[in-house]
């Protein structure tokens, strides 16, 4: 498969290309700059730029799929290159999806929680030698694989692309998801929180038939979205769980007793209940849950 990324300096872009890269595919890819800390990444795996900008050239009917960045203008040369040779265009949600279609999709949506939770979910995983797949917003973030049967997703509200303006995590089709928080980003996506929050209906109205949500009850919106909803899926409700503080650290009240934890912010509480379901979905009994967790930080 030939590849070429139109926006590769975006963090989800580059990972995306890298991971390709390590399949073995061939990926191509350009931008007007590039950060730092992903030129030296770009060097380790041999995919350096010879130089920043955009040149049309790099476009030609050889290449199976265009993949178009989130920052991308519609007067981009290479964008309009790849129109009139009338390649496959597709933005980085729906190229994803294409790779993970036939995988069990894990979904983690939430305004400003869902970085930690999948990374709550991946350290569990990881801690009890569980293979998946993932594609997150950090440095190395996109692991790719033909034999992993799941795959965990930090699924953005964010327009997909200036080709397909639908939200990115509407892309996804999740078997599991989980939804976190709802608050308006002053982003300039959205104009009020209404039509901001209609879009996480729309994503629980996307989740797979007889799959489910793992729901925060505690944010009134996300519970509205959640229970209003008509989906015929499975719905798991969680809130901060019990717990003690002494000595300046926090102490979960578990079956088994307290466990003592590294985080302490209730927002990182209610994050770790809302990873337990998820986790127990994907295989993780209850006690080697609380065992990963006592070491995340």
């Amino acid at each position: 498969m030939q590849v070429h990324f139109i926006g590769l300096g975006e963090i989800n872009m580059f990972n995306l290309a890298i991971a390709l890269h390590k399949k073995g595919e061939t990926v191509t890819g350009s931008d007007e700059e590039f950060d730092e800390s992903l030129k030296s990444v770009m060097q380790e795996q041999g995919l350096v730029s010879s130089e920043a900008g955009w040149f049309s050239d790099r476009i030609n009917d050889q290449l199976d799929a265009v993949v178009v960045g989130t920052a991308v203008k519609n007067d981009n040369p290479e964008l309009s290159k790849a129109k009139e040779l009338g390649l496959k265009l597709v933005s980085y949600p729906e190229f994803l999806y294409e790779l993970a279609k036939f995988k069990t999709r894990v979904v983690i949506a939430g305004s400003r929680r869902k970085l930690e939770l999948a990374s709550m979910i991946l350290h569990v995983l990881n801690y009890n030698d569980v293979e998946v797949d993932y594609a997150v917003t950090s440095t190395h973030g996109v692991h790719l694989t033909e034999e992993n049967d799941f795959i965990v997703i930090e699924g953005g509200d964010g327009p997909s692309s200036v080709i397909d303006t639908v939200p990115q995590f509407h892309k996804y089709q999740p078997n599991i998801a989980l939804l976190s928080d709802i608050e308006l980003k002053e982003d300039g996506f959205h104009s009020n929180f209404e039509t901001y929050a209609e879009q996480y209906g729309v994503f629980v109205d996307s989740i797979v038939k007889g799959g489910s949500i793992t729901y925060n009850k505690e944010d009134a919106e996300v519970k509205k979205r959640v229970e209003s909803s008509e989906n015929p899926i499975r719905k798991f409700p969680y809130a901060i769980p019990e717990y003690q503080e002494a000595y300046g650290q926090v102490f979960l009240d578990t079956p088994d007793g307290e466990l003592p934890l590294e985080i302490s912010s209730k927002t990182a509480l209610s994050n770790l209940a809302g990873a337990k379901w998820v986790c127990q979905q994907m295989g993780v009994d209850e006690v080697e849950f609380y065992e990963a967790m006592a070491t995340f930080i």
